[in-house]
């Protein structure tokens, strides 16, 4: 499956890439990007080569916050058709689930989850499976946009607590800049913490009217979508596997179907949900190993293998190398 999205995505690339003394179009043509995607906003681009675009973009201009910069010079608005409907939700956590319940129709390519928590909730964020390369760039780029649209909600406010699964840069400054002093790296997931009172903040400006025309005509679309259950269960057992077993009845009563509705239409998308746990696996350990200082022990408690040498084994047969090899070069 071919993961879309709009060039929206990279408002503002090329202008930060020539900043930085880059050469923007040499860098899209190495990501596979056409050049009218660079000035059309609604021209669609595979998200593979939108998250390699961004690293290389980050590694040419030697940027490590690439992504943090990006995000200074876009906002929500480069959800383009959805955008309406997210300015006249009635409150700040209508928002947060609209992004959630919506993102599949701008892209299938990334996943996005608001996971309740005891004082508020955590808007996770990752890339999907089928997306190869690195993605720090993009995580960092797509949080740095959230916080932004959440302080033009209240503007005194700064998170509480941020996550990456990839590791710290050398220099944390832009960082506690944009996402505030409390930044951790090497977890378990990418999450945004929101408090409830933020969650609770009114929207002053919004047209309730056009707010319930617009869900009336996107309502039926977002429901008819399809894959839309396959993403749902790849990012309930992405939640899964750091902290309980990720088990077909588990994930089929999480999604609140049944455990054959949920085979059925995973094989209609043409994967069994063993595949599927084995491709999330596969994806997130060679992120880790790419991209966090979690030791290899850590990385299979994480993943829920047995012991460190299941790990290796299943690294070597997805990528064809020990999981020390993949940790010092491209695998």
């Amino acid at each position: 499956m071919t993961a879309w999205v709009r060039s929206g995505v990279l408002v503002g690339a090329p202008e930060l890439i020539a900043e930085l003394g880059g050469d923007p179009q040499a860098l899209a043509n190495d990501a596979g990007i056409e050049r009218v995607a660079l000035a059309d906003p609604d021209f669609p681009v595979e998200v593979t080569s939108v998250v390699r675009f961004l690293e290389l973009a980050a590694e040419a201009c030697r940027c490590e916050t690439f992504g943090l910069r990006l995000s200074k010079k876009q906002e929500l608005s480069l959800f383009g058709p959805l955008w309406p409907l997210f300015q006249n939700v009635p409150t700040l956590g209508a928002l947060a689930q609209a992004v959630v319940d919506y993102f599949p129709m701008h892209t299938q390519g990334a996943l996005v989850a608001l996971e309740p928590e005891p004082e508020g909730a955590s808007l996770v964020y990752d890339v999907a499976a089928e997306v190869g390369g690195s993605r720090r760039q993009i995580i960092e780029l797509g949080f740095g946009i959230m916080v932004a649209e959440l302080q033009r909600w209240a503007r005194d406010w700064r998170p509480s607590d941020v996550a990456f699964r990839h590791g710290p840069p050398l220099d944390l400054r832009l960082h506690r800049q944009i996402l505030g002093p409390e930044v951790r790296f090497n977890a378990d997931r990418n999450a945004l913490f929101i408090e409830a009172w933020m969650l609770s903040q009114p929207n002053p400006a919004r047209d309730a009217a056009l707010h319930a025309s617009l869900l009336e005509d996107l309502e039926p679309r977002r429901r008819a979508l399809p894959g839309a259950l396959r993403l749902q269960a790849e990012i309930a057992v992405r939640a899964l596997l750091p902290f309980a077993d990720c088990t077909l009845d588990i994930v089929a009563r999480l999604l609140g179907t049944s455990r054959r509705t949920l085979q059925r239409r995973l094989a209609e998308d043409g994967i069994s949900f063993e595949a599927l746990i084995d491709k999330v696996r596969a994806d997130l350990a060679l992120t880790y190993l790419r991209d966090s200082m979690l030791s290899v022990t850590a990385i299979a408690e994480i993943l829920q293998f047995s012991e460190t040498s299941a790990l290796s084994r299943a690294v070597r047969r997805w990528y064809g190398a020990p999981p020390t090899a993949i940790r010092k070069g491209p695998a």
